[in-house]
């Protein structure tokens, strides 16, 4: 009996090792995944983006802004006019916290309260973008860190009277309680769409290939791209009824609020649905069964999820592979989620976003159709 099983354990691993493209997915991707996910896990988040508004333009202020840049969570963006022209980064999701200092700041703390005091404390205004609730909370923490170092370095005041040296004013924007839930449900929607279509573009040729009725479609009267375009339509039509699906049951089941518009989200989805279908073909023309073709679904979707955001925020990872990370559709869909779902954000606001996914999704296809074309002749 050992012996019988010695030999079909042999088999197996013979019959595994003639599949190249199989074995060097098993083998090596595995660990490319767990380095990619070591590299964008850190301890902490760092370089959330600040923006300011400077209504005093005093030394004073200069030196808070210098307090609130040297934090490694903070990263100032730049000082803006206006509070809508710095609200506007909030709406498009460039920002996590405007901070407003008002006129007279400097007058404030600018005095030492072993013989004098003001009247009032200096207040400053800072709103945050709550869509992503780790980050708002971490980024607050920061901001009122930095600002009350800088008052106890500028008045020499004790911690008791800090608390009266600086009146920090603040409101949330998007998600004011912090729901957890806001943030999550929107990325799960998106990459459950993702998963869907991704698998039923891959598996299309595949199984035809596998059950041996690729040849008759091929001396069917069809062109190759009629063939292609059959085989995806179907993948397109599955994606967005799963996509209309998810988002009632975000939407009514789970509270998240549609602030944005349904339709520009629809729109949005058929381009990442379509880009997504060009990866599942490409896959459906490499993989000779359905197996492989699962197998191959599974690793590029981990791959996906270290680059997109799912995880770990994308500033995380290494500049190199901030790089890759905007070739990655899911990465771009995720953000337009958000941003429309919770941010109310409109077609001008996630433009960048949608023009990555046409590009990306424009080149793949067409490396795909190429490749099926060239494998189906």
């Amino acid at each position: 009996m050992l012996l019988r099983i010695r030999n079909l354990i042999r088999k197996e691993l013979i019959q595994l090792g003639r599949d190249v493209v199989l074995t060097a997915f098993i083998i090596t991707l595995p660990v490319v995944q767990l380095i990619l996910l070591a590299r964008s896990t850190s301890p902490s988040i760092t370089g959330l983006d600040v923006a300011v508004v400077d209504r005093d333009r005093s030394s004073a202020t200069r030196k808070a802004v210098e307090a609130l840049h040297n934090r490694e969570a903070l990263d100032v963006r730049g000082f803006y006019p206006t509070v809508e022209e710095a609200g506007s980064l909030l709406d498009r999701g460039d920002a996590v916290l405007v901070v407003i200092f008002p006129e007279g700041f400097s007058q404030g703390v600018s005095f030492t309260p072993a013989f004098s005091g003001p009247t009032t404390s200096p207040s400053v205004q800072i709103i945050a973008d709550g869509s992503n609730d780790l980050m708002a909370d971490i980024a607050l923490g920061a901001a009122r860190e930095a600002l009350t170092d800088f008052a106890r370095g500028a008045t020499g005041a004790s911690e008791d009277d800090l608390a009266s040296l600086i009146d920090l004013r603040t409101s949330v924007r998007f998600n004011a309680t912090f729901d957890v839930k806001l943030f999550t449900v929107p990325a799960q929607v998106g990459f459950i769409v993702y998963q869907v279509t991704l698998t039923v573009a891959a598996i299309g040729l595949a199984r035809e290939r596998e059950l041996g009725t690729l040849e008759q479609l091929i001396v069917m009267p069809l062109t190759r791209l009629e063939l292609v375009i059959g085989k995806a339509l179907p993948a397109l039509i599955i994606g967005l009824v799963n996509f209309l699906s998810m988002l009632a049951v975000a939407v009514w089941g789970f509270g998240v609020p549609m602030r944005g518009s349904v339709w520009v989200l629809f729109g949005l989805t058929v381009i990442f649905v379509v880009a997504e279908i060009g990866y599942g073909m490409f896959i459906s023309g490499v993989a000779h069964t359905q197996q492989q073709a699962i197998l191959l679904v599974f690793v590029l979707a981990m791959v996906d999820m270290a680059f997109s955001g799912y995880l770990v925020p994308v500033k995380n990872l290494p500049a190199g592979l901030r790089v890759i990370a905007r070739a990655v559709p899911l990465r771009h869909y995720l953000a337009i989620m958000r941003s429309v779902m919770l941010r109310g954000a409109g077609l001008g606001d996630v433009w960048g976003h949608a023009a990555a996914m046409l590009v990306v999704g424009g080149l793949v296809i067409g490396f795909a159709v190429q490749n099926l074309s060239r494998r189906l002749d």
